[in-house]
């Protein structure tokens, strides 16, 4: 008999040395104190009941908010086995934050996706069940609401950001909420629709690209619009495999030229429009394949299943790499640029 989705996912994470021992409510609340988040900004904990579902969720406020102002809004997906408040720590997104006056949520899972699924978010196990107004997608939706609607956000300028099983949610949330997210970014995850099987430990074509891009723009009905995705990948991985990063950018390229098409819009070249090739002093080198302004491919040379340019706080040593490219920074940079 095959595994299913979440014993594969179960399976590839032990072998691959990412299957950690699940975080206890002390280690929880220990990643919350002065010294993990420096800095003068808010950081503070609240529920969300989506359907029933209790979710829980980390908000960062940065010194500068303004309740006059509107402020953008970051929402930050962890991984599997991971919290909340250790991809806040890892990913040093606060820090940016702070300089840019936006806020930043930070959504966990509810009591079936950190008992029964590692953690991790259905996209990667049941992404069937991720669309518009039901399971993790709609719960991350609502909490990206209530934020709004308690502080004052432009919600003009409202942004995901997801890793590993967070990536996978994040493709999921491009296609169900074009209409909230201005754009998304996915980082070491995978095409709209595509769950973990075929996209985990090793590389299999277990699903078509253009199928995933047509299932993708159809998932977008009314609201479908071209949204601008960045891509992060270490093209040494070995948990979410570098090609299923690669076929995200297709499918979202794809995707997006659907929408361009429905406007009357030219489509997005197959080829870059540019590709800059860096290295970060004492570093990683990296190469960011640019598409129009629309898309962009960042790949870190070397780098396994980190968060690149992340923490170097040894408490969360394991899930970043600080000797890449900041993809903190750089999410930002991009997501700047877009506006709904």
């Amino acid at each position: 008999m095959k595994p299913g989705p979440a014993r594969l996912l179960a399976l590839l994470l032990t072998a691959t040395g990412l299957l950690l021992p699940a975080p206890t409510a002390s280690a929880s609340s220990a990643a919350t104190t002065a010294s993990a988040f420096p800095g003068p900004g808010g950081y503070l904990h609240r529920s969300y009941d989506s359907a029933g579902d209790a979710y829980d969720y980390s908000l960062y406020v940065p010194s500068g908010y303004d309740p006059g102002t509107p402020s953008p809004l970051v929402v930050v997906l962890h991984g599997c086995n991971t919290t909340a408040d250790q991809r806040a720590q890892s990913s040093a997104f606060n820090e940016v934050a702070e300089q840019q006056h936006a806020l930043v949520l930070y959504p966990d899972g509810d009591a079936y996706d950190r008992l029964l699924n590692g953690r991790c978010w259905r996209a990667t196990t049941d992404p069937q069940g991720e669309t518009r107004d039901h399971g993790d997608a709609a719960a991350i939706a609502g909490m990206t609401r209530a934020v709004a609607g308690t502080w004052n956000v432009d919600t003009s300028r409202t942004y995901a950001l997801g890793m590993s099983a967070g990536g996978f949610e994040t493709s999921m949330l491009g296609a169900d909420y074009p209409d909230l997210y201005a754009a998304i970014g996915v980082y070491s995850g995978a095409a709209y629709g595509h769950g973990v099987t075929g996209c985990a430990g090793v590389y299999l074509p277990t699903a078509d690209t253009a199928d995933l891009a047509q299932r993708a723009f159809a998932q977008m009905g009314p609201r479908r619009r071209p949204v601008p995705v960045i891509l992060f990948h270490g093209d040494a991985d070995p948990f979410v495999p570098y090609q299923c990063g690669l076929q995200a950018l297709e499918q979202w390229r794809l995707t997006d030229n659907l929408a361009r098409s429905a406007q009357g819009l030219p489509t997005v070249p197959a080829q870059p429009t540019r590709v800059t090739d860096a290295t970060v002093p004492g570093g990683r080198g990296y190469t960011v394949a640019e598409y129009g302004g629309l898309l962009e491919f960042w790949t870190v040379h070397g780098m396994g299943h980190k968060w690149s340019g992340g923490s170097t706080d040894p408490e969360v040593a394991r899930f970043g790499d600080p000797t890449g490219p900041s993809a903190s920074a750089a999410a930002w940079q991009f997501f700047s640029r877009h506006r709904l």
